[in-house]
């Protein structure tokens, strides 16, 4: 991995996270300093992010985007559509002990009330999910619309009901993969998305 990749990931995982909130103002010399690289392989990560939607620049300043409740409403239809579809095409591949397995640990997360953790889980099992499609433009696709939408849920502070309720939504997910039933698996994981983005935009709107 060369730098530009490493800075690329760096403040893409900040953004993500919600490390680097909306509108927070990025720094170049603070990234070299604290990534210990020259401004070159920052500056073109920056460039990326910028044609991703996740930075915009203004004048001489590059903060992080703004994200809008039509733009998520929009982001969140997309996935709803795409992951679906990315599940349907990576069915075949799916393991289901692995699905099990995956239950096991949602469940270990939910008895802790550890919601840091359950965002990091569920974003890794919505890659299991819908990672072997054979369609690299689908898969970055997918991949920048979460990003989109998943730095709104780490400003969600210890959202027990929203864990609860999503929880037992990735447990119907799994129960359809072990059952085989790709057409119920598909409609739990829409209902899934769909239920999120409520808890966002309810979040949003207070």
């Amino acid at each position: 991995m060369n730098n530009q990749e490493k800075a690329y990931l760096f403040i893409k995982d900040q953004i993500n996270t919600g490390h680097f909130k909306p509108g927070h103002l990025l720094s170049e010399n603070q990234m070299r300093i604290k990534l210990n690289m020259s401004r070159t392989p920052i500056r073109e990560a920056i460039k990326q992010l910028e044609n991703e939607g996740l930075l915009v620049r203004q004048g001489q300043k590059t903060i992080v985007s703004h994200i809008t409740l039509a733009e998520l409403k929009d982001n969140y239809d997309l996935r709803s559509l795409l992951e679906s579809y990315a599940l349907e095409k990576n069915f075949p591949n799916l393991d289901p002990q692995l699905a099990n397995d995956y239950g096991i640990k949602f469940q270990e997360i939910l008895a802790k009330h550890d919601w840091q953790a359950y965002l990091k889980l569920d974003e890794l099992f919505h890659v299991f999910l819908t990672e072997n499609t054979g369609n690299p433009t689908l898969q970055r696709t997918i991949d920048l619309l979460r990003t989109q939408t998943n730095r709104m849920r780490y400003a969600i502070v210890d959202n027990d009901r929203c864990m609860k309720s999503s929880v037992q939504e990735i447990i119907d997910i799994i129960s359809a993969v072990e059952k085989k039933d790709i057409l119920l698996a598909s409609n739990a994981l829409k209902k899934h998305i769909k239920n999120v983005y409520d808890w966002e935009q309810q979040f949003l709107q207070k």
